[in-house]
């Protein structure tokens, strides 16, 4: 008899039921099992940022996710207001609540689709088809459903990190997520496919998400071009660029917590 797989296909983040989200094993932290990850996370808040009617006039233009400490591995539901309601722009935030306690929350800034001059960013990365698939860390693979194709570095190799991804699992399961959701979701791999030191002896949680939108992502593929810098006062930044096939389409950062990993001299758990 043939076993059951271990998760099913479509790979999914959270299961709903109405308007409350259960998580999923698969988006569990990989810093604390008893909370759930940052790309989930900030996943699950861009598609409760999502609006098809203001989408016919107004772009997004900047996504932006604060994480208030550990997002424990339970179910969640989400909340929105206007803080700003505007003719050229507007401001959303999008709180995510556990137990009716605000865990973490969007800031979305919409602007108003204008025709206006292009000046496209300069970039020479390669076409994803050129480079051959890959395997990535366990907690970035959503079950078979994430696919990498390393350019440059990436998880596990300090120093800066390109990487070709695409994604065909589900947010929540039985809804097909848009691209903008996958490159919200993405944005959160930046500390780990551009770390600075070896993971072991340094570890980079994830406190909050930016991404500043060109335009909407286009087609399956999506570029991470990361890369981690510090001052040794035990935060630092992840500098992100997005590109897909026709070229960048945002730029991001994100604030990391640094503390020492479990190999570092510093760390209690390792040996002397």
């Amino acid at each position: 008899m043939s076993q059951a797989p271990e998760h099913p296909w479509p790979p999914r983040y959270y299961e709903a039921d109405g308007e409350t989200y259960s998580p999923t094993a698969l988006s569990r932290s990989p810093w604390d099992m008893r909370a759930i990850a940052g790309g989930p996370v900030s996943a699950l808040l861009a598609i409760g940022a999502e609006d098809s009617v203001l989408a016919v006039d107004f772009e997004i233009a900047r996504f932006q996710v604060d994480i208030f400490g550990k997002v424990p591995n339970q179910p969640l539901t989400m909340s929105g207001e206007v803080l700003r309601d505007g003719r050229q722009t507007k401001l959303h935030r999008i709180t995510l609540l556990a137990d009716a306690k605000p865990v973490a929350q969007a800031h979305v800034l919409r602007v108003r689709r204008l025709a206006a001059p292009i000046f496209e960013v300069p970039h020479d990365y390669p076409d994803p088809e050129t480079i051959p698939v890959q395997e990535g860390p366990r907690s970035a693979r959503m079950a078979g459903a994430i696919t990498l194709r390393r350019v440059l570095g990436g998880p596990g190799i300090p120093g800066r990190g390109v990487s070709w991804l695409s994604m065909e699992g589900e947010v929540i399961g039985g809804q097909t997520p848009s691209n903008f959701v996958k490159a919200c979701l993405f944005a959160d791999f930046g500390n780990g496919f551009g770390n600075a030191t070896n993971a072991g002896e340094w570890s980079y949680a994830n406190l909050d998400i930016t991404i500043q939108f060109l335009r909407m992502p286009l087609g399956n593929w999506f570029l991470l071009d990361a890369e981690t810098h510090m001052a040794g006062n035990g935060h630092g930044t992840a500098r992100n660029v997005f590109a897909d096939e026709q070229g960048v389409y945002a730029r991001g950062f994100q604030t990391i917590f640094v503390a020492p990993g479990h190999l570092s001299e510093s760390s209690p758990q390792s040996p002397r």
